[in-house]
């Protein structure tokens, strides 16, 4: 959290400018939601520090047929006030060494307090006023939507994002900042495809490590995901929230056990050099990645 803290301290003249001409009146409009499945973002609920919002979870929701996309920011206590903010920031090519390096290397920007809301992108120098015809802002303390197609984020299919609470208290010429950063290190991945994050590749541990033996248990377990550069500062492996597996020994089925259905009791008889198709499911944010492993049995 200090590190989140000393980042916003570096950030906040350009998110003050961006606060004050580029607010307009939002509109109170019924938002068309899309009834995709979306993508799903958790915050530690009680980590803000400073009086700033408590952000607690982000989920994100697209239509590929119109392009649409809308994040709803979940909350205590957010965009309470004009020094009370909300933050969106979405780096529309989800790549964390373009667009605004300060912001994570965003490309376009929402904020958001009680009554107003602005709408800017990255000059490559500065925020500046971007049109929105799409855009569409609703909620309360408790919960903020942002409706905005892809066509007013560079056609976005594949992005990162962060949201951000601030509360900027300036008293006697000392500059006071609350905060609440979600996620607290990097930003989150969202694609139009995946409906959540892209999940570019898994690993996987298989026990044994040789490969499935006739007469033997054999487990296949993912280790790991790999997704879009999303900024961290520092490295942690992503591990899927859930897994399951399907399988079949030459034409038949296998039944599975244990965690997901991933454990194998591979028969004795007439096992050996038969092949064993898996198929592993991971499901991470809202967004599933089907892996097929075929091994030979020995």
């Amino acid at each position: 959290m200090l590190k989140q803290l000393h980042r916003a301290r570096g950030a906040i003249p350009s998110r003050l400018r961006r606060g004050g001409p580029l607010a307009v009146i939002a509109v109170l409009a019924l938002l068309l939601v899309p009834t995709a499945s979306s993508g799903n973002y958790g915050d530690p609920s009680g980590d803000n520090v400073g009086g700033a919002g408590d952000i607690t979870a982000a989920t994100v929701t697209g239509d590929k047929g119109t392009g649409q996309l809308v994040f709803r920011i979940a909350g205590s206590n957010i965009a309470s006030s004009e020094q009370n903010m909300l933050f969106l920031d979405i780096d529309s090519d989800a790549n964390p060494n373009t667009g605004n390096l300060t912001d994570g290397g965003a490309d376009y920007s929402f904020v958001v307090d009680d009554t107003s809301y602005g709408f800017a992108h990255w000059s490559g120098s500065d925020w500046v006023a971007a049109t929105g015809a799409t855009v569409r802002v609703t909620g309360n303390t408790s919960q903020i939507t942002i409706s905005v197609n892809r066509s007013d984020l560079g056609n976005a299919t594949d992005l990162n994002f962060s949201v951000t609470s601030l509360n900027v208290v300036v008293t006697g010429g000392t500059t006071q900042i609350g905060l609440d950063a979600a996620p607290d290190d990097g930003s989150y991945n969202y694609s139009l495809d995946a409906n959540g994050p892209q999940i570019n590749s898994v690993d996987v541990r298989t026990t044994p490590t040789a490969g499935p033996k006739a007469g033997k248990r054999f487990v296949i377990a993912p280790t790991a995901l790999h997704l879009p550069p999303d900024g961290r500062t520092t490295p942690a492996t992503i591990t899927p929230e859930s897994y399951s597996c399907t399988a079949t020994l030459g034409t038949k089925k296998l039944a599975g056990s244990g965690t997901g259905g991933c454990t194998f009791a591979i028969p004795k008889k007439k096992a050996k050099k038969k092949k064993l198709t898996v198929r592993l499911t991971v499901n991470y944010q809202g967004a599933a990645k089907v892996v097929p492993l075929t091994f030979k049995v020995g």
